[in-house]
């Protein structure tokens, strides 16, 4: 019986790690497109989590990169991810340490989210607690886009807003999108890009 039992242990402290390196942390992938062939994404594209972040791309042959070259392909996503949140970042201040960003911010993708900072020194204290920063970042978006939130409908079920119970707000990829409920969430996590596009859109709207 003890030999059993400490031989499940065993196959448990071996599994762990896998488990824990499977795992996403923080945004899921934002963006609509592959980072390495820009081609447009569908439901079932391959994807793969690297150091807790999420990625997707066109085709397993790019997929595959991601073990041979990890750098390029993340380069460019972080690119691709600065260029697309840019324009909707909340603050122009650092988050960290509330002074303005001028032409010497410092941009960083940090779980697959666009963080903006006055100087690299802030971006070590920011990653010293991310879960607790990003939960600040989080505030600041929804502050400054809920009073201005135009979409009435629930982009994942297609209920109006309120009809539930008050909205859950989400915010990925520094935009705020506003559920009718928390099962719609692991949808909304699985297709950002289509459900943010359809907010910002109005397409929700459209739906019934």
């Amino acid at each position: 019986m003890l030999r059993s039992v400490l031989a499940m242990a065993l196959v448990m402290a071996v599994a762990s790690p896998a488990f824990a390196a499977d795992a996403v942390v923080g945004d899921p992938y934002p963006l609509d497109k592959c980072p390495l062939s820009g081609k447009t994404l569908t439901a079932d594209s391959p994807s793969a989590v690297k150091d807790g972040r999420e990625f997707k791309f066109c085709c397993n042959n790019c997929k595959g990169k991601l073990d041979t070259d990890a750098a390029s392909v993340i380069s460019k996503a972080d690119a691709a991810i600065t260029e697309k949140e840019k324009p909707a970042y909340p603050l122009d201040t650092c988050i960290m340490s509330g002074e303005k960003l001028g032409d010497k911010a410092v941009d960083a993708v940090i779980n697959n989210r666009l963080v903006r900072f006055c100087c690299a020194d802030c971006v070590d204290g920011f990653k010293k607690d991310v879960a607790g920063n990003m939960k600040k970042l989080d505030t600041a978006v929804i502050e400054k886009q809920k009073a201005a939130y135009a979409s009435k409908k629930c982009p994942v079920s297609g209920e109006e807003l309120g009809s539930m119970g008050d909205p859950l707000n989400v915010v990925i990829a520094n935009q705020m999108v506003s559920l009718c409920c928390k099962g719609c969430e692991k949808k909304l996590r699985a297709e950002p890009a289509k459900y943010i596009a359809m907010v910002s859109g109005g397409a929700e709207d459209k739906k019934q």
